[in-house]
C-alpha cells in the first residue's frame, strides 16, 4: 500500500495525472515504485498505454493499482488516507522492463505535423457525416486512429508508430516543442519514448491482461 514517503514522487507525476484523468474520470494507473524510482502506467481511453517514471526512494518495492482521481484526492489532502488498491481491476498487459532496441531518433517537427493532420482528418470525417465540430463515428475514428503515420528502420529490425500513439503523446504533453522521440522495440512491443513520458504499442493484438 502506498504510503505518505511515496508523496514526493507521486508530486512530481500528478500532472500526467491530471491530463489523464481529464480524459477518463475513471482512468486507473499502475504505480510501481522500487529500484530508485517510480513508474505509472495508465491506459488511456483510446486503447493506449502511457507511462510517465520519475526517481524515487522506497525501501519495498511495490506493485500496486489505484484509482487516479482517488491518488490526485490523497495529495491534494495532506491529512488524507492512500488510496485502497484495486488491482483486480487492472486489464492491461504490462510491457517488458528489458530488451529494448533503439531504432531511431525523431525530431519533433517531424512529428507534430503528422498529429495534426490527423487531427483535421478526423474533422473531415466529421463534416462528411453531417456532424461539424464533433467527432466521427467510432469505426471512422477508430480506422484513422489504427492508421500508421510513421515507419522507422534501422536496417534490420523496424517499427511501425500509429497515429494513435503519436496523437497521445501530444494529448499527455510528453513532448515538448523541440523535442525529439526514441523509438524503440522490444518483442511484439514498440515503445515510443520522449521527454516527459512514454507511449507503449503492443503489435498484432490489442493490450490484454498479462
Amino acid at each position: 500500500m502506498l504510503s505518505a514517503d511515496d508523496r514526493p514522487a507521486l508530486a512530481d507525476i500528478a500532472p500526467a495525472l491530471r491530463r489523464a484523468v481529464s480524459l477518463d474520470p475513471r482512468s486507473l494507473v499502475r504505480l510501481r515504485l522500487g529500484d530508485e524510482r517510480a513508474v505509472a502506467l495508465v491506459r488511456l481511453p483510446f486503447d493506449v498505454l502511457v507511462a510517465r517514471t520519475v526517481p524515487a526512494r522506497r525501501r519495498d518495492p511495490i506493485d500496486v493499482t489505484v484509482g487516479v482521481g482517488a491518488v490526485l484526492a490523497w495529495l491534494d489532502d495532506e491529512t488524507g488516507t492512500p488510496p485502497a488498491p484495486c488491482d483486480e481491476q487492472w486489464h492491461s498487459a504490462r510491457p517488458p522492463d528489458h530488451g529494448w532496441r533503439r531504432i531511431e531518433t525523431v525530431p519533433d517537427h517531424d512529428l507534430r505535423p503528422l498529429v495534426q493532420g490527423g487531427a483535421r482528418t478526423l474533422r473531415e470525417a466529421a463534416e462528411r457525416e453531417g456532424v461539424p465540430g464533433a467527432q466521427p463515428r467510432a469505426e471512422v475514428a477508430d480506422a484513422l486512429l489504427d492508421s500508421v503515420v510513421l515507419t522507422v528502420s534501422d536496417g534490420e529490425r523496424s517499427a511501425e508508430v500509429t497515429l494513435r500513439a503519436l496523437s497521445a503523446l501530444v494529448r499527455m504533453a510528453f513532448l515538448p516543442r523541440g523535442g525529439r522521440v526514441h523509438v524503440d522495440v522490444a518483442g511484439r512491443w514498440v515503445r515510443v519514448v520522449a521527454e516527459y513520458g512514454t507511449v507503449f504499442l503492443e503489435r498484432g493484438s490489442p493490450l490484454a491482461l498479462a
